[in-house]
């Protein structure tokens, strides 16, 4: 076994590398075994202390917002069960002597109750046996809920609360007249019935509230963007939220009040919250009227684990670096009797290969081909003789380049001369008159000069808009004006670079294909805007369209890039565009009898 492991370890090539190797076996192997071992089991310890200290934090919170709401209920049965309400809303008042009487005993009752609770605003009473000039009652002095309610508003909520609950909470007023107060208030009405006897209904009580003081215990929250607390009403509609101005998704928040009235105890989940990872926490309050959320971002509940990790990480590079540093020494004692060497092929490499022409200078030394330094000197100079045998190679290539490169501008003098001809041609075109010939002339020209580029690849839509237009005119004279053509292309994507020549084989094909056997004349449109990171190009035409069969047969051409001669164009343009990613290339559509519409996605790219 030591043989063999001695062997393998040989099979490093340097040594210096030997010394490495050893280094991150011995030490950073470990290290980094130990540095995530101890920051996994460390992220895993506070982040679960971490929602533990969360979830005593919204427990905490429930039990203020129930021992709040069971304060008040309390509060209202007080007020139900205090003889002098009871008899006063059991009988009519004969005048208005009798009614300003009871609303006085009514006052002092209700005042008596809501003096110690600062959130307390306003309050109403409802009598069902006051009639239509005695049927309300003013709690104490101010009265609020944007006014006095009408017999109609207060009979409709006191039908609420006999049909639907005895209690019912409201995050705005239920009558007309304060439906645009400040929405900073919440109100709760609670059905009044005999103490005694049957049980009959007398009427209701109104009690307007200031939200910010009912629920002023849940400020121990620190609340921001990473953790916010709501209380969300049936619907999911936010009663009161912290902070103010957080910001959350309706539809999440009417998933958690349904999925709170399924299972009303303590639900604990982790869901997307405002695109990040976060740790929801609800349950139901108030009887299952209200559902209490508080969300804690994965950042704030990990950030112990986070600062434990960077610490871990920073000890592993530390050991990292006095690992290499103590290598780095160790290897220089070994390095040292390289350095000679070093120094001869930092003399040698520049001499002899820069031009063949140069004879390689003669060896310096002789190397001991036993030793180990005097190995690599024997390799050393046997690569020298392979340079100078590849730099000659290299020049005669150059050569060659060059020459081709000289071949490849005559080439292009052939091109030029005949864009040349044209301008002649449309000169003498225009001196005898013949102004269609030379408007063709030009605008074959154009369309040649364009498609030369100067040798580019690339060019700006503008300029191959340019060139498709000029084809275009060029056609439209070869065929009488038998087609109109409309360019809608917004001028501010027009400075953006495109492969040229991608336009006109879909302009072709619309001209050969579209109006093939028709006598009346037809339209080619070119539209062109700017969609997310892509530029859409589109031309469609209203010639005859293509069977559903002959549809298919193309889109399957171009995602196969096989297929018969004749959509040669569009296979060539769709390749060339997914050179760039898939997502670009070309997509047809048509209607037989009706269109025919090529759409092109590229990228923007600038010059």
């Amino acid at each position: 076994m030591g043989e063999k492991g001695r062997i393998r370890f040989t099979g490093v090539p340097t040594i210096r590398g030997k010394i490495i190797v050893l280094t991150l076996v011995l030490t950073v192997v470990p290290m980094a075994v130990l540095t995530f071992t101890f920051s996994r089991i460390a992220a895993h310890s506070l982040g679960e202390k971490s929602e533990a200290l969360a979830m005593q934090s919204w427990k905490m919170s429930v039990n203020y917002v129930n021992s709040t709401l069971s304060d008040l209920n309390d509060l209202t049965n007080a007020v139900l069960s205090n003889p002098d309400v009871q008899v006063t809303l059991d009988s009519k008042p004969e005048d208005d002597y009798a009614y300003l009487r009871n609303d006085e005993t009514l006052s002092m009752v209700v005042r008596a109750q809501t003096q110690s609770k600062p959130y307390i605003i306003s309050s109403l009473i409802y009598a069902a046996n006051g009639g239509p000039r005695h049927f309300l009652y003013q709690g104490n002095v101010s009265v609020r809920f944007g006014g006095i309610p009408t017999l109609n508003e207060a009979h409709e909520l006191y039908r609420r609360l006999l049909t639907e609950q005895p209690m019912i909470w409201m995050t705005h007023s239920p009558f007309a007249s304060g439906r645009r107060l400040p929405e900073d208030r919440i109100y709760v009405g609670k059905l009044l019935r005999k103490t005694t006897g049957d049980y009959a209904p007398l009427g209701f009580l109104l009690l307007e509230m200031d939200k910010e003081s009912l629920f002023r215990g849940l400020s121990f929250h620190e609340a921001d963007s990473n953790m916010q607390m709501w209380v969300l009403d049936q619907k999911g509609q936010a009663v009161y939220g912290l902070p103010e101005q957080g910001a959350a998704d309706r539809q999440l928040l009417r998933q958690i009040a349904e999925s709170a009235a399924d299972r009303p105890e303590l639900a604990k989940d982790w869901r997307t919250w405002n695109g990040r990872q976060t740790m929801i926490s609800y349950g139901s309050l108030n009887e299952g009227q209200w559902t209490l959320l508080q969300t804690v971002d994965a950042s704030v509940l990990f950030e112990d684990a986070r600062k434990v990790g960077v610490w871990t990480i920073w000890t592993f590079w530390i050991a990292l670096a006095l690992g290499w540093f103590l290598s780095y020494r160790m290897s220089d004692t070994i390095y040292r009797p390289l350095l000679q060497l070093r120094r001869l092929m930092a003399a040698d490499g520049g001499i002899s290969a820069i031009d063949p022409s140069v004879p390689r200078p003669p060896a310096p030394m002789v190397f001991n081909p036993k030793d180990e330094v005097g190995q690599i000197g024997e390799r050393y100079l046997h690569m020298l003789q392979k340079n100078h045998e590849l730099y000659g190679q290299v020049y005669e290539a150059m050569l060659s380049r060059k020459q081709a490169e000289f071949r490849a501008l005559q080439a292009q003098i052939n091109p030029h001369f005949l864009y040349n001809t044209l301008e002649s041609l449309k000169g003498m075109a225009l001196a005898k008159g013949e102004g269609d010939m030379a408007e063709v002339i030009g605008a074959f020209g154009k369309c040649f000069r364009i498609s030369l580029s100067y040798g580019r690849e690339e060019i700006s839509l503008g300029q191959e808009v340019e060139h498709v237009s000029a084809y275009v005119k060029v056609q439209q004279f070869r065929f009488h004006n038998s087609f109109a053509w409309i360019c809608e292309v917004e001028e501010e994507i027009c400075g953006f670079y495109v492969p040229k020549l991608i336009l006109q084989p879909l302009v072709e094909n619309a001209i050969y294909h579209a109006f093939k056997g028709r006598t009346d004349p037809g339209y080619i449109m070119l539209s062109g805007t700017k969609e997310g990171g892509a530029l859409r190009l589109t031309v469609s035409d209203d010639g005859h369209g293509m069977a559903a069969e002959r549809l298919e047969k193309i889109r399957k051409s171009l995602e196969s890039g096989q297929g018969s001669a004749q959509g040669f164009g569009l296979r060539n343009v769709h390749e060339r565009l997914r050179h760039y990613g898939p997502q670009y290339g070309l997509s047809v559509t048509s209607e037989p009898g009706y269109y025919t519409s090529v759409t092109l996605l590229a990228p923007i790219r600038s010059e």
